[in-house]
Order: structure tokens, then sequence, then C-alpha cells
């Protein structure tokens, strides 16, 4: 709401003043003054937009307090009313810019005429301020385009002379945000685009500014605040994790040093597209640069990968005693070892993290990203240890339930099956196994599956080869060795009694389908 200040040193006439605002319905905040001394504090102490006074008034008459107001505020509105039709009066007046020199006694169509008057001005100017001030954050991001794309400093500042090139100073360090396909096609209307940048100013402890490079890149300029205390990789990962968990879309995000001067600017883009490349050999990477001094130890790095899978295996086959082995093992490896990337060693156990909750059907994805999140937020080794120890308590407890389970053997059955069909798989090889007794495991499968050993082998094996026929161009014969089966004439048996047809016509009617479809 606007706000008018009347002054006049007859509180009469500020109240007919007062009643003529409310008369027509003005939305305008009141104050009044009984002189130009009062006034001149009343402006100095809050934002005023009409200042109504009269001319002659004790102490500092209205024309003196005209010139302070205009000094105080450049954009005020001045209006005096006054019973005095003295020339030398509206002269001054109008060299104060005044917006009108009304007479005692008010003449209320006067006094509207001219207040909607004065409200039109005021919106007028707001809005002309906020063009310029569109129009100047445009040229800017013009300026950060253009200067980013090596456009010398000098020439830009000899085509834009009446911008301010100090701005470029306020920005110390830089963010590129690399998607792989289109982000912005993703937001269908400009209010989701403004949202999307209000939720990344919200992870960002410091005053930033954004430009759109391309439809697949975004740079990040930080203001250098006082209050800005956390890692730019730390705000980098939240960012990254924000988007994936609010899009479902991955992005990648390269990290300069601070700037020395704005020349570097563009030295520095390079630079952060450069460490984007690395992408190529770290897939499941997503904030750049990497410490190459760790990442180029191959021994190492093959021994973490190892430990993954031996770990994903153990979940796999529902070995307790294996997962908590090799989970410390990679605990013990990175204790206390200050020389290794703190940025690779979050990436590592974020991984550990995924594996893990897989075991934990309640964990749903926004929990997983907020866990993800956490390591990436944890200021010491031993904070992202006690996150994971807590989850790998709550996987152990799920898996010792599953080892205690006949499902669990016939699981451990049937996956050896599965990748183990085009063997030799009698009763006594599965039994060994699964540590179980041959007559055992014979009962606990039929009980679980309702369908005998052998009978499931041969359904599995029979369905295998049914692919192979419709799928391949393999010979039979070769079909008939690769599910497992060494005599031919027994396969084609099987495959009869299985099926209603030899496996020969069976390719043969499959294969006339196919030429009819096309």
């Amino acid at each position: 709401m606007h706000r008018i200040l009347i002054v006049d040193d007859e509180k009469d006439e500020r109240n007919v003043i007062r009643f003529l605002l409310n008369k027509f319905n003005f939305e305008l905040d009141i104050t009044e003054a009984a002189n130009g001394k009062e006034a001149i504090s009343q402006l100095r102490n809050q934002s005023v937009d009409i200042l109504f006074t009269d001319v002659k008034m004790p102490f500092i008459d209205g024309i003196q307090l005209a010139a302070k107001a205009r000094i105080i505020n450049p954009d005020i509105q001045i209006i005096f009313f006054s019973g005095h039709d003295d020339f030398d009066f509206i002269k001054k007046a109008l060299s104060l810019r005044a917006v009108d020199y009304i007479l005692k006694p008010v003449k209320p169509q006067e006094f509207q005429d001219t207040i909607l008057s004065v409200i039109q001005n005021i919106k007028t100017l707001e809005n002309e301020k906020v063009q310029k001030k569109a129009n100047t954050s445009f040229l800017k991001t013009h300026i950060l385009y253009r200067l980013i794309n090596k456009t010398p400093l000098d020439i830009l500042k000899n085509e834009y002379p009446f911008i301010d090139f100090d701005f470029l100073n306020e920005y110390y360090r830089l963010i590129l945000i690399q998607f792989e396909e289109p982000f912005f096609d993703t937001l269908s209307k400009e209010e989701d685009t403004l949202f999307f940048y209000e939720q990344i100013k919200k992870i960002i402890p410091s005053t930033c500014d954004f430009i759109d490079l391309n439809p697949f890149q975004i740079l990040i300029l930080l203001k250098n605040d006082a209050n800005y205390l956390e890692p730019p990789m730390q705000i980098a990962s939240k960012i990254q994790t924000k988007i994936y968990s609010e899009y479902g879309i991955q992005c990648y995000m390269s990290v300069s040093k601070e700037l020395s001067t704005s020349s570097e600017i563009p030295i520095i883009y390079e630079k952060l597209e450069e460490y984007l490349e690395d992408r190529f050999f770290y897939s499941e990477t997503y904030i750049y640069p990497i410490d190459t001094s760790i990442t180029q130890e191959t021994e190492w790095l093959e021994h973490d990968e190892h430990l993954l899978h031996a770990i994903q295996e153990a979940i796999q086959y529902v070995d307790t005693f294996s997962l908590k082995q090799n989970i410390n093992i990679l605990f013990q490896k990175y204790y206390q070892k200050k020389e290794f990337s703190h940025i690779y060693v979050r990436y590592l156990f974020s991984r550990l993290l995924q594996l893990l909750c897989q075991v934990l059907k309640e964990y749903d994805e926004k929990t997983v990203n907020e866990k993800m999140s956490a390591i990436y937020s944890c200021k010491y080794f031993s904070e992202i240890e006690n996150i994971l120890l807590t989850i790998q308590e709550k996987v152990i407890k799920k898996l010792e339930k599953k080892e205690q389970s006949p499902k669990h053997v016939i699981h451990i059955v049937q996956q050896y099956i599965t990748e183990h069909y085009g063997e030799d798989l009698s009763l006594n090889i599965l039994a060994e196994k699964a540590y179980l007794s041959p007559r055992y495991l014979s009962e606990v499968f039929i009980q679980e599956t309702g369908c005998g050993l052998n009978k499931y082998i041969k359904n599995f094996r029979m369905e295998k080869a049914k692919k192979l026929l419709h799928n391949t161009n393999m010979k039979i014969n070769d079909i008939c060795k690769e599910v497992g089966y060494q005599n031919f004439s027994y396969f084609c048996r099987s495959f009869r009694e299985n099926f209603g047809t030899s496996p020969e016509k069976f390719r043969q009617m499959h294969g006339e389908k196919k030429k009819e479809n096309y």
C-alpha cells in the first residue's frame, strides 16, 4: 500500500484532506504532520510516496520541506495546497517537480483527479523500475554468456558502457550442471522453471545467479557471501540428489576452484566441461572433479569392486557371515586413510548403501535418496560408518529370517539350476550345494513348489530349448547339448512330451508364423 503524508499546521485542514481520501476510497496509508520539521523527521524514518503539504507553515515552509523531501526520496510525488495564489510560490513548486498546486478551499473533483493522477504516476514509475531492473538483469546475463564464450572483457565494456561491470567481481565459484537429455523440455510451464530455480536456491546457503547455457547445461554462479560455510562439493551433491528425487532425472555436476578475477570465468568454465568428460570412465559418479590420485590406483579400485560384488552375492545367497565379513573389510580399508579422496569414499559407500537397501523393501526411493544425501553431508568417516552399520543391522535381521526358512533352501537350489542348467544336475549334487541330505531336499522341494526336483529341471531345460529354437538359428543338436542333454533321441522325446511336437517341427511351424507376420 502506498503512503501519503499530509502536512499542515491547521488540524481542520488535515481532517478535510483525510475526509476526501476516505470519501473517494483511495487505498492509502495516511499519516500526518503539524509542521515541516515534524514532516522531515517522518520522511527520514519511513517510506513516503506522496507529500501533500501546505506552503506557509512555521519553522519550515512547504517549499523548503519539498526540497528536502526530494533529496530524501527523488521519486516522491509532491502536491501543494495553499490559500495564496502567488506566482512565485507556483514557480518554485514547478522547479521542485510538483504534480499540482491546489488552492484552498480544496475542490473535491480537482482533488480526486489530482490524487488519481499521482497514483498513476507512482504505478508508472514502479513499472519503469521493474522493467529497468529486468533489462539490466537480462544484459548482465547476456554479458556473462558472451564472456563464457570467450568474448574479451574489454570489448564487452566498450559495447555496454552504461553497465557497471563490478557485478562480475561478486562471483567467486562456478558449478556446472550437465543433463543427459534436454531438461527444460520436461518443464511445460514458465512457472515450473521458476519453481525449479527456487528449489535449488533453498539448497545453496549463499546468493547466486543462474545461466541457461543450452538445453543440457545450467551454470550456477555463487556469490561471495559471509554466510557461505558449506563445502561446494557438498552443495553440488545435494543439488544432484534433489533434482533426481524431484524429477527422476540424473545430472552430472562439476565444481570450480575459487575465482581470483572475473577474467578467469571463461577459463574456469572450460575446465568445468573438461571435468565432465571423465563421465565416460565413471558411469555411476555424478560429482566432479575426481581426485585422480586415488582413481589411478587400479588394483585398489579393483579390490573395491571385488568386495562390492562379494557383498552383492552374499545378499543374493542369504549368506550373513560373508556379508558382515566383507563389509567389515571395506570399513577397515578406509578407516583413517586421510590420503584418499573424500568424494570417492562417499561415492563408494553410497553404492554399498544402495546394495543394502535392496533388501529393505520399506525403504522407498525417497528414503534411499535421503540416506545418500546424509552420506555426502557427513563431516567424518565415522559418521558414514554409523549410518551404514545401522542399515546393515536391519539387513542382517531380514536375511537371518530367510536363512531359517525352507524357501531359502529352495531359492538356492533354483538359483543354481538357473546358472548351471547345461551341466549335470543330479539330486546328490544339488543336495550338496544346499548342505542337505538328498532325501530331505527332495521332500522339501516338493512341499514348497508342488513339483518334483527332476520334473522342475526338465521343465526348465525344455523352456530354454524352446526359446533357443524360436529365437536363434542354432542347430538342434547343439541346442540339445546347450540345455544339458547328451542323448539327442532322449532330448527329442522329452521335447515332444512337453510340447506335443518334435523340435524340428516346432521350429518350422514358428518360422512360418514369422513369415506370415511379415
